[in-house]
């Protein structure tokens, strides 16, 4: 399991074009998850609830990528962000956050390798 200030405590201490491509993916890990929401090629939701959940999330991520490239991200956002992606939100939900979480770090990690 993943824990959220080890989480935090990793992405604060990427340099900071890391902190920005881990972010970036895990954005797009989060579209992924919101597409659990509904069936492909359906118009109607399953799970409103589930991609609001989602959409919140993305929306917290999304703001720390912003603070991080104005230089303004204060203090502690960085772990509110990753307790708001790695906090249990619904049974459905925490396997597909963590894991994108889990992604978004591999394919960080990789990066780094190369």
């Amino acid at each position: 399991m993943l824990t959220i200030s080890e989480e935090a405590a990793w992405v604060n201490g990427l340099p900071l074009e890391l902190q920005l491509r881990f972010l970036a993916r895990l954005s797009f890990e989060l579209t992924i998850v919101g597409r659990s929401s509904y069936e492909a090629g359906a118009d109607d939701l399953e799970h409103p609830q589930r991609l609001r959940k989602v959409n919140e999330i993305q929306h917290r991520v999304t703001a720390c990528l912003s603070q991080l490239l104005n230089g303004t991200c204060p203090d502690g956002f960085v772990g509110s962000m990753a307790e708001k992606v790695l906090t249990n939100q619904d049974s459905d939900l925490d396997g597909w956050l963590q894991r994108g979480w889990s992604d978004a770090k591999r394919r960080t990690l990789l990066a780094v390798s190369n």
